[in-house]
């Protein structure tokens, strides 16, 4: 009776087989335990299956009695993205979002520096080990596989992708790219579908912005639709529309220029106002000056104010309709002298009682009555108030005085500018001057004389 031991190919099986055995023969376990000792297999050993060859012995037949443990290779490297909001969609502890399950259609805006996610390296998995018990070693986990795109970069130890701008947060997850652009495309409308938009960079809508909604950015705004009775808010930027319905309850406003093809019934506040066709029955507070393009443009009713020009083609309209126009000041300025003027006048009669305190407590004193201590206090601290008053007085009356320089400067470069047509019914005012126009006139500039407004020729 022959008992020999082999293995497979790679080593992580081993097997037994009995051959030339005499039909009275039995075969021992000790024996079987030599062989295999012998063998040098010493890992993952089958006990029973042992014992089952000893009992149920088949000639020429290999039985299995050893198993090696695979190794357990590595994971691969992965993004994991670090999101302060609730997403719809599946988390993992700490708020974490896997990029395979990145949260495509949600708007994530980000701020420069902000950490966006995390690089996990690869494991290098767990080792195995043979029936020889030789160690078999596990194949470590692929890098991570990601592709930077614009305003993002890694972290100086290379673990985290950090945000070089504010905007939005975009992931290309078959090309596996990550992000953050400072433009933000509406495809279609502002409305319920998108919400309210808030964003740190340029906004462009496609659509229209539904009654009731807002749009405010920090860049540029251009809107390829309708604005109806919205509010549209640039706070660094341009505002650009197509057209604008605000039925006395939408607002335009921009830090720098606002351009419109038309608009009705709306508040604009910018810098420079720009429109192509109507502007009607519209409030306009601007810090330069209100133009409409050359050619048909007509502005109509309303009350548009301006620092420097007011000029279209068309002012008023033969309807007679009122037409409030007013240059020669900013319409900021002309509100900070008012509110100046308002402070300086409650100033002056709170320093005039605190004065009248003062003189009552210095009487006092020259009399030798003894004050208590918390009246005392009382008139200390009456006493820094009215220091405090005095010179906040002083502050805003320069201030005043400055703004007040700057209006007298300006008065004599405004203008009012109809290339075309002046209608009865509009009221311009130049500086403190008034002028009504009882007839249509036809190619007039109105401007300040220094006593007057006076009504010249338009030779453009």
């Amino acid at each position: 009776m022959d008992i020999s031991v082999t293995t497979s190919p790679d080593r992580m099986e081993a097997y037994i087989r009995i051959t030339n055995r005499l039909p009275e023969e039995s075969v021992d376990l000790d024996k079987v335990m030599e062989v295999v000792r012998n063998a040098k297999i010493v890992h993952g050993i089958d006990y029973d299956a042992l014992k089952f060859f000893c009992n149920e012995p088949i000639d020429n037949t290999p039985v299995l009695f050893a198993h090696g443990d695979l190794p357990k290779n590595g994971e691969d490297g992965h993004i994991v993205f670090e999101i302060a909001e609730n997403v719809a969609s599946k988390t993992t502890a700490g708020n974490r979002v896997d990029f395979r399950e990145f949260p495509v259609q949600k708007r994530i805006i980000v701020k420069n520096g902000q950490k966006l996610a995390s690089i996990l390296p690869p494991t290098d998995g767990t080792p195995g080990r043979n029936v020889y018990g030789e160690p078999v070693s596990a194949k470590k986990g692929n890098e991570a596989k990601v592709t930077l795109g614009k305003n993002v970069a890694l972290s100086e130890d290379g673990s985290s992708i950090i945000s070089m701008t504010e905007g939005i947060l975009k992931v290309d997850l078959e090309k596996g790219t990550i992000e953050v652009s400072e433009y933000l495309e509406i495809e279609g409308d502002v409305d319920y579908n998108t919400g309210n938009i808030e964003f740190p960079g340029i906004v462009i809508v496609k659509g229209d912005v539904k009654p009731g909604f807002v749009v405010r950015a920090k860049g540029d705004i251009e809107i390829n639709g309708i604005v109806e009775a919205a509010t549209v808010i640039s706070l660094e930027g341009n505002v650009k529309i197509s057209g604008v319905k605000g039925k006395d309850k939408g607002l335009i406003k921009a830090k720098k220029n606002v351009h419109v093809k038309y608009a009705e019934a709306v508040t604009i506040e910018a810098e420079n106002l720009y429109f192509e066709a109507n502007l009607l029955n519209c409030t306009v507070r601007v810090t330069n000056s209100i133009i409409g393009i050359a050619g048909h443009s007509a502005l109509m009713g309303g009350e548009c104010v301006a620092a420097i020009k007011i000029e279209a083609d068309e002012i008023g309209s033969n309807f007679g309709i009122n037409t409030y126009l007013e240059v020669g000041i900013n319409p900021y300025i002309r509100e900070e002298i008012k509110l100046l003027r308002a402070q300086i006048e409650i100033d002056k009669t709170s320093i005039q009682k605190l004065i009248s305190i003062v003189k009552q407590y210095k009487a006092l004193k020259e009399k030798g009555v003894e004050i208590p201590p918390e009246r005392e206090e009382q008139f200390s601290r009456t006493t820094k108030t009215l220091i405090n008053l005095r010179n906040q007085l002083e502050t805003n009356l320069a201030r005043l005085t400055e703004l007040e320089e700057k209006v007298q400067k300006m008065r004599f470069d405004s203008q009012i500018i109809a290339r075309k047509m002046l209608y009865q019914g509009v009221e311009a005012v130049i500086y403190n001057s008034r002028y009504y126009a009882e007839t249509a006139l036809p190619k007039v500039v109105l401007k300040y004389d220094g006593e007057k407004i006076i009504a010249g020729g338009y030779g453009g």
